[in-house]
């Protein structure tokens, strides 16, 4: 922290930087990356001219067995420096994975605290000086990851946190857990989002450092600068290459922007060093004045303060629709039930607002909203999953700068009834399970189907909705399932059905014509006591082998047929999923109850008696799903 009367150093917790230029190590770490001497030798260059930060990663290396590379080479380059050491500023993050060198996200607790561990480790330090999180992972609350920086900060394993590719919400959120001193987003002439979305003008408010990351555009872009009609002008008037120019563009930029050049040759560094050296003028920024790096209009009402929520009417608790001004939030999992409870307020004069029903993204309803609230519609309702605390703060800032209290109904749905509840609305409106290709052509036009992996994503994120987020009231809504029809009392034996009923003569796991299924001994016998105890059987099964082309449609039912004329029993249906394994697009592979809601609705069978038997912990979590007993095949048959 700085005395009051202290001035802030331009680049925050980085210090006054002689030169404004950060060394990115991505590219001297992974995939075609030079040898470690050529690498050290780009490194001390940048180094020996004055730029004074570089910027690392765990993930900066060429897979999981390579990690924190990038640091062990930043440790090593400076080891072999004779220069000033104490002045320069080491820079890491985590929150990505290198599986089989891939780019995967990962910011659980467990990874973050390993990799703050790893990078203390590579970089021979007790303390990471600057930590950024690497990404926003969707597989994990965003709650859990800032929570965890800000315990390992606390632990004294980090200084300083900041952060890496986020939107102002996000930024808002982490100040509740510690000080955000710097962002890393990208930002060049050719990829301005970053300024749009507000981010440039938030780092000059706060006064900290902004790295801007592919500065050039990017190996995908950065050929296309030679070309840029604003850069050659500028290139031509100050006699550099239009890349010096870009650079010099950022550098012009009034907030603290840290350009990050991802030199792996001395020749780049020198290239990138001569933009320094170009000072701009009114001119020059007419000459680029269709570049803009100026927040849109959104953007500038999300940098405004958050309204104190204490200063806007109060709200009663579960008071249902009323006459009093109010936003109604109601969020909840995909097949919650939200939009049988938003028709409560419709009928009592509220407008509602559905991504759904309006497309488009959640983003695109705030001009909405905002209309509505200046036009005097005073009760609106909104009807989305809001799984998180930043896709809710848009609609409670919107409210707010109106005057007008925000109320959260917040549907308690677990994933498993959700499930249910969405497969059951499949076998209403369509009387089948669609596949993977199916649902999605079919949610083009029915936006309330939502494929399982949607379900998933919501499960993973999200985040509580809590009063400290500008609620006036938060309302938990328990889920209730409807009673069963006073028909449905039959009973159901579900059967899985490889290496519970039957295994192949040729060893394989499934049998791909109908001579290779073998029966296992002991099946007939135990299943007649269950038809003579009045128990329906039913087969059940996962047959991806047909999405791979491993066996036709037609062969499976076969070998299911011969399957059933060697037990010589009753068997009432058979079903199973022809679709691929991963990633599963589909409610009909178990452990997902899509076959399970169907066989209960058709045959009107009662849950005190559904039996589920099989060999895997997908049949276990099937019958889990669908609330059925289930037992082990091997107890079963013993």
């Amino acid at each position: 922290m700085h005395a009051p009367n202290e001035p802030r150093p331009r680049y925050g917790v980085l210090g006054d930087l002689e030169v404004p230029l950060a060394l990115g190590l991505l590219r001297l770490s992974t995939e075609g990356r030079p040898a470690e001497a050529d690498a050290i030798r780009v490194i001390h260059h940048a180094l020996d001219h004055g730029i004074r930060v570089l910027d690392l990663a765990d993930v900066y290396a060429l897979d999981e067995d390579d990690l924190h590379y990038s640091e062990r080479l930043a440790r090593e380059a400076l080891a072999q420096w004779s220069g000033p050491k104490d002045q320069v500023h080491l820079v890491t993050k985590a929150g990505l994975a290198r599986p089989k060198g891939k780019w995967r996200p990962n910011a659980t607790p467990e990874r973050l605290r390993a990799s703050v561990d790893g990078s203390l480790a590579a970089l021979g330090v007790e303390q990471l000086f600057l930590f950024l999180l690497h990404v926003n992972d969707p597989g994990v609350p965003f709650e859990d990851s800032l929570t965890t920086l800000a315990a390992l900060q606390r632990a004294g394993k980090i200084r300083h946190l900041g952060l890496c590719n986020v939107s102002i919400a996000e930024v808002r959120q982490a100040q509740r857990h510690f000080d955000v001193t710097a962002l890393q987003c990208e930002l060049s002439v050719m990829s301005r989002a970053t300024g749009k979305a507000g981010l440039v003008e938030l780092a000059a408010r706060r006064g900290i450092p902004l790295l801007a990351h592919r500065p050039l555009g990017g190996h995908a872009k950065v050929e296309k600068l030679q070309k840029n009609r604003a850069m050659k002008p500028l290139a031509s008037k100050h006699k550099i290459t239009p890349h010096e120019a870009a650079l010099a563009t950022l550098l012009d930029l009034p907030g603290p922007v840290l350009p990050l050049i991802g030199a792996t040759r001395a020749e780049s560094v020198d290239s990138s060093l001569r933009a320094l050296r170009v000072r701009l003028d009114d001119a020059d920024r007419e000459l680029r004045k269709k570049i803009s790096f100026a927040p849109s209009p959104e953007a500038l009402r999300e940098l405004e303060p958050p309204v104190d929520p204490a200063t806007l009417p109060a709200l009663d608790m579960n008071a249902g629709p009323g006459e009093q001004d109010e936003v109604v939030l109601v969020t909840g999992i995909q097949g919650a039930g939200k939009s049988s409870r938003v028709d409560a307020y419709v009928a009592a004069g509220y407008a509602r607002l559905n991504r759904d029903a309006l497309g488009g993204k959640l983003a695109d309803l705030l001009p909405r909203l905002d209309a509505l609230l200046v036009g005097g519609q005073r009760r609106v309702v909104l009807d989305n999953t809001y799984p998180t605390r930043v896709s809710r703060a848009g609609v409670i800032q919107a409210a707010h700068r109106r005057g007008v209290p925000v109320r959260c109904v917040h549907l308690t749905t677990p994933p498993r009834e959700a499930m249910i509840n969405v497969v059951a609305r499949m076998l209403e409106r369509y009387d089948h399970l669609p596949g993977g290709d199916e649902l999605k052509e079919l949610a083009k036009s029915d936006p309330n189907l939502p494929p399982p992996a949607a379900l998933s994503r919501y499960a993973q994120c999200f985040e509580p909705p809590g009063a400290d987020e500008g609620f006036a009231a938060i309302e938990s809504v328990p889920f209730t399932r409807r009673p069963a029809p006073e028909d449905h009392t039959g009973k159901g034996l579900l059967l899985d059905v490889d290496g519970t009923l039957r295994v192949t003569a040729s060893g394989e796991i499934y049998p791909r014509a109908p001579d290779d299924v073998r029966l296992l001994p002991g099946r007939r016998e135990v299943l007649q006591r269950w038809i003579d105890d009045g128990y329906q059987l039913f087969f059940i099964s996962n047959q991806s082998g047909v999405a791979s082309g491993k066996l036709s449609h037609d062969d499976a039912a076969a070998c299911f047929a011969r399957t059933r004329a060697l037990l010589d029993l009753p068997i009432t249906e058979v079903v199973f999923c022809p679709h691929k394994s991963f990633p599963v697009g589909c409610f009909c592979r178990k452990p997902l109850p899509g076959w399970g809601v169907y066989l209960t609705r058709k045959y009107k069978l009662a849950q005190e008696h559904l039996v589920m038997v099989g060999d895997m912990e997908s049949d276990r979590k099937f019958a889990e799903a669908i609330g059925a007993r289930y037992v082990d095949a091997e107890a079963f048959f013993a």
